[in-house]
């Protein structure tokens, strides 16, 4: 290893360390309540990476995001290349993206078929005479995984006396899909005015739920095929790339072989991400406004809350 090579190695530890001694001493500082309440836009970005992978990939994704950062770091070392360093932490990085190029609905479709399951439950209590806040109390034994986690959100919020408006728009907004937002119309107006016919309403709105899932796990099935041929020729193609910079090396150490290379990367990732555009099912449009800051400031869209 050159002198080089360990002052680069020396630096990226050194930058390593001064950061973690500022993430450890902020940890011992409390955070102000507004901001540890304010929306965060990290946060939000993570989770809509997460969303778009497959469950066990979402759950591994952290450590996926250690080990880029140590191929990064070793191609680094090895090469004295920064953009070949930078490449191998892209391909690291963007495994899951690699082998599952293009979109799927896969979660969307559980959590509709999950939703449509618990409106079932939730007109077989209404049957018996609960109101409609005691029937989501009562049927949470039955809530299936997909939908569990807001669901039981909803009725803490419920039991502890949130206005019921105001828990069913964040309902809404935890599951943020149009389909939802139906739902939740629906429950909206029943508080108001507690009228008759809420079980057959719930009933229908479980087999159109359950009809819009059917409908999306057709055209998901269609596309597997797709995704497949695309997954090949990305893996075909990082070969060739892995053979040219093995038996051309010379030509990617000049500065110009270095920024040519940068721009083959750009290029093979702007076509997966533009793939992936084109073939995601987006989920169907809200209904309700996203709140911002406050559950009590969220307006039905076309009037005001």
């Amino acid at each position: 290893m050159s002198l080089g090579q360990l002052g680069l190695l020396g630096a990226l530890c050194g930058l390593l360390v001064v950061a973690g001694i500022i993430l450890a001493v902020r940890s011992f500082r409390p955070v102000p309540a507004d901001r540890a309440a304010a929306p965060r836009r990290w946060t939000g970005l993570w989770e809509r990476v997460c969303d778009a992978l497959p469950g066990p990939w979402a759950a591994a994704y952290r450590w996926i995001l250690v080990v880029a950062g140590g191929a990064a770091l070793v191609m680094w070392v090895w090469t004295a290349r920064p953009v070949q360093g930078l490449l191998a932490a892209a391909v690291v990085a963007g495994a899951p993206w690699i082998w599952h190029p293009a979109g799927t609905s896969t979660r969307r479709i559980e959590r509709l078929e999950a939703l449509s399951a618990w409106l079932q439950h939730l007109a077989g209590a209404h049957v018996v005479g609960h109101t409609l806040e005691a029937a989501i109390s009562g049927a949470m034994r039955q809530v299936p995984a997909p939908i569990m986690e807001p669901v039981r959100v909803l009725e803490a919020r419920l039991r502890m006396g949130v206005d019921k408006e105001d828990a069913f728009r964040a309902f809404a907004d935890d599951l943020d899909d149009g389909a939802v937002d139906n739902v939740v119309l629906v429950f909206l107006t029943h508080i108001r005015d507690r009228g008759q016919g809420m079980v057959e309403t719930l009933q229908a709105l479980s087999d159109l739920t359950a009809k819009e899932a059917a409908a999306l796990r057709t055209v998901d099935a269609e596309r597997q095929k797709i995704r497949t041929q695309t997954r090949w020729v990305a893996i075909i193609v990082l070969g060739l790339a892995w053979l040219m910079g093995s038996n051309f090396g010379e030509v990617w150490a000049t500065f110009g072989g270095q920024m040519w290379l940068l721009a083959m990367g750009a290029v093979f990732v702007g076509a997966m991400v533009w793939l992936r555009r084109l073939s995601v099912i987006k989920p169907a449009p809200r209904l309700l406004h996203p709140r911002s800051g406050s559950a009590g400031s969220v307006a039905v869209a076309g009037g005001a809350s």
